[in-house]
């Protein structure tokens, strides 16, 4: 099998398979914004912006994506402005306020990761190492420093493999009683030095 190949953004043609691979991965925290999965589904997919992505390909298809944050957004644009346009006021609030615990912010010199999402047939085989090796070459090509993610407490596979590409715990959190909400409630943040690896 062949390295998968590595670039910056996807095309449109590959905005389908980019949204499902995010909302497979993300869903579960996400959903509970929205009135039901598929309008998250289709905002989440909609919202998706290509400079704010690396996405793997093999054999030219998509199989992994790694988005981060860029210029006050991630790489799922759901802003209030946004949310507002294609959901209504009371349903774009709902979403807002459910989203804005799980945000995470810019920081300077700091290139903040916004999901890592491997297709399930294909996790095990390298992709999401070689992705995060990717982003952080890429962060480095940005002026950043550091590069930085955020693991949930029920994704113990995902803090492993972070760990094994050299992240490390820089911080804790915990979404305290939201936690039934958002199915999970402790968080670690994790820190890479940007560069080669």
């Amino acid at each position: 099998m062949d390295d998968p190949v590595i670039d910056h953004g996807f095309t449109e043609a590959e905005r389908p398979r980019v949204g499902a691979l995010y909302w497979s991965a993300f869903g579960s925290k996400l959903r509970t914004a929205f009135r039901d999965d598929p309008t998250g589904r289709s905002q989440v997919t909609a919202g998706l912006r290509a400079d704010r992505t690396l996405v793997a390909r093999d054999h030219g298809a998509v199989v992994a994506v790694c988005g981060f944050h860029r210029d006050g957004h991630g790489a799922a644009d759901l802003s209030w402005r946004r949310l507002r346009e294609n959901l209504g006021m009371t349903a774009a609030l709902r979403a807002s306020v459910v989203l804005a615990p799980l945000d995470r912010r810019e920081r300077s010199g700091v290139l903040v990761l916004d999901g890592v999402c491997v297709s399930a047939e294909r996790r095990g085989q390298g992709i999401g190492s070689a992705l995060l090796d990717a982003v952080t070459v890429y962060g480095a090509g940005l002026g950043h420093r550091w590069v930085q993610l955020s693991v949930i407490d029920t994704n113990p596979r995902a803090e492993a493999l972070y760990r094994r590409c050299g992240f490390e715990v820089v911080g804790e959190g915990s979404v305290g009683a939201l936690r039934h909400l958002y199915g999970f409630e402790r968080y670690r943040t994790m820190r890479k030095r940007a560069g080669r690896w």
